[in-house]
């Protein structure tokens, strides 16, 4: 089973409109898109034998920053990061430093081992580590007698 993000097909298979919303959400999300402050990192989604692993791009920002919550078979990451309040005399020709958030929400397999999730924020990436359960190995035949 692999993790999906929450807009797609009940079939887990993308559509020509998810393709495309995704797209658009991609190149377009910082300009106009997207309400001011809000953006849409990019995510690696990598599975292993034993975890999936996610990778956010989301440099600038501090480990305070983020919430990482689980519910219902789903994990939603989100992040926020607040405007300096500094009063700055500078005039500038351009200003192209932002500060905003962002929430993105991936649906869960059930083979997740919820309770050993791990986040660590390291050189502007966010790495979550989703363990997959351990699986039982399966019980030998056992022949039932009839009476």
């Amino acid at each position: 089973m692999t993790l999906l993000k929450v807009n797609r097909r009940p079939n887990g298979i993308p559509t020509v409109f998810d393709m495309f919303d995704e797209v658009m959400n991609r190149n377009f999300s910082n300009n106009w898109m997207a309400t001011k402050g809000e953006f849409i990192p990019s995510v690696n989604i990598k599975e292993t034998e034993k975890a999936f692993m996610l990778e956010f791009a989301v440099p600038g920002f501090n480990k305070n920053d983020f919430d990482v919550q689980i519910e219902n078979d789903y994990i939603t990451i989100s992040g926020k990061k607040e405007e300096s309040k500094e009063e700055n005399t500078d005039e500038y020709t351009r200003k192209e430093f932002s500060f905003g958030s962002f929430k993105r929400t991936f649906s869960l397999p059930e083979n997740i081992n919820t309770d050993n999730v791990e986040a660590i924020y390291e050189n502007g990436v966010l790495h979550v580590g989703l363990p997959k359960k351990e699986v039982e190995a399966a019980a030998a035949a056992k022949k039932i007698e009839i009476k």
